[in-house]
């Protein structure tokens, strides 16, 4: 689904990946923001159009979509090792607990 899109030189997001729901860039809040990248993580069907300045007419939504687009792409490229990294923190927590459990027992 794509959540990101140019039309018409304007970009938009949608946090639903449909069309009839989607919102100017610059009407984006904070936490649309950490809804899309919640869905950037764990979504793999995420889409969204590529930045490019010939496509995006309006200067604050190229600026927006500039800085949201290579974040997003950055952390999709990173996704795999972003998640072992988070099971890893977690398996020593889990595992430092298990053995301090069992020491009381």
């Amino acid at each position: 689904m794509k959540y990101l899109m140019v039309d018409n030189g304007r970009v938009f997001y949608s946090l639903d990946g449909s069309a009839a729901s989607k919102k100017p860039i610059d009407q984006i809040s904070k936490d649309d923001l950490l809804i899309l990248l919640k869905l950037s993580i764990s979504e793999e069907s995420f889409e969204m159009d590529p930045y490019s300045t010939e496509s995006v007419h309006n200067a604050a939504h190229q600026i927006i979509y500039k800085n949201i687009y290579q974040k997003f792409e950055d952390i999709r490229l990173h996704r795999v090792s972003f998640e072992d990294e988070k099971v890893n923190l977690y398996r020593t927590a889990i595992n430092r607990y298990s053995s301090e459990l069992s020491e009381y027992k």
